[in-house]
């Protein structure tokens, strides 16, 4: 059943509505800028792999009737106990149209799973949407998918060779899947798994210094909150790193991120809140053409 819900989701990531649609178009419209012939652009594509490793993550979902508030929030790591101790693949980069304008993007998907004979008891919606109890001693099964994709314009309204400041806009979309399994219930019904796909507009800033021709230490932070439809949710991203260009075309570098996520849906057969905080430690090596 979680295998099938898995499955299915995974289509609905870039289904997002019409609205964010028109910005995504009017990102990419952004970046067609006429570039002078004259002008060099160095570094135009840079693409960064690296493992990102959780030092914090911290969440709490609910899953309830609609209309019925919040609901009790679960904390899975503690109750239902998901490991997450884990580095994840991460991926960033960008592609400069010219010295001030650039397609930016990055992605990364954290996957946990926890199997655990629960302390006490879980309020959930079963299978046909009612509302459940998993009982304490109960032994449930969770899967916990959490994929971010983001895509924006940058504009370096100043850059020289020793500075770079920019700001930009661009979608951030987030896919959360959560499947339960548990061997008993208070009405003997199968516990629902519910999917989502948010996608929020973003606006973020940064700063680069370049300390030496080989050397640089950056800022970056981006932030932005929208209530539309059936969602609402809040978004903050920042991070601060380093980058040493080891050789002409491949850069090393380590950054501390943190990242900040609160959603909710209110479906017509179900409110679904999540609230994630995660903070970590991110060592990349950077190509450059």
């Amino acid at each position: 059943m979680t295998s099938s819900l898995f499955s299915s989701s995974f289509s609905k990531v870039y289904a997002f509505p019409k609205k964010c649609a028109f910005l995504l178009v009017t990102i990419l419209v952004a970046t067609i800028i006429p570039v002078h012939a004259e002008e060099v652009v160095s570094d135009k594509f840079k693409i960064a792999f690296g493992g990102y490793t959780l030092v914090r993550y911290d969440s709490a979902l609910s899953l309830t009737e609609p209309n019925l508030g919040a609901g009790v929030s679960i904390n899975p790591e503690a109750a239902l106990g998901l490991n997450t101790d884990q580095t994840v693949l991460r991926l960033t980069g960008h592609y400069r149209f010219s010295k001030k304008h650039a397609l930016t993007y990055s992605w990364y998907s954290i996957n946990l799973h926890g199997n655990k004979s629960i302390e006490e008891e879980i309020e959930w919606l079963d299978q046909n949407g009612d509302p459940i109890t998993i009982p304490a001693g109960a032994n449930v099964d969770t899967n916990l998918d959490f994929d971010l994709f983001k895509v924006g314009y940058l504009w370096s309204f100043y850059h020289t060779d020793k500075v770079e400041l920019g700001v930009g806009a661009g979608l951030h979309i987030t896919r959360i899947a959560v499947g339960l399994t548990a061997d008993t219930t208070s009405t003997g019904v199968d516990a629902r798994d519910v999917s989502t796909t948010l996608p929020l507009p973003v606006f973020f800033a940064g700063f680069t210094y370049q300390v030496t021709p080989e050397f640089n230490w950056f800022l970056k932070a981006e932030l932005f909150t929208l209530e539309f439809d059936d969602w609402e949710g809040t978004y903050t991203d920042s991070s601060l790193g380093m980058e040493y260009r080891a050789f002409k075309h491949v850069g090393l570098g380590i950054a501390f991120n943190s990242d900040s996520l609160r959603i909710t849906e209110d479906a017509s057969d179900y409110k679904f809140t999540f609230d994630i905080g995660i903070t970590g430690l991110m060592i990349y090596a950077a190509a450059y053409y």
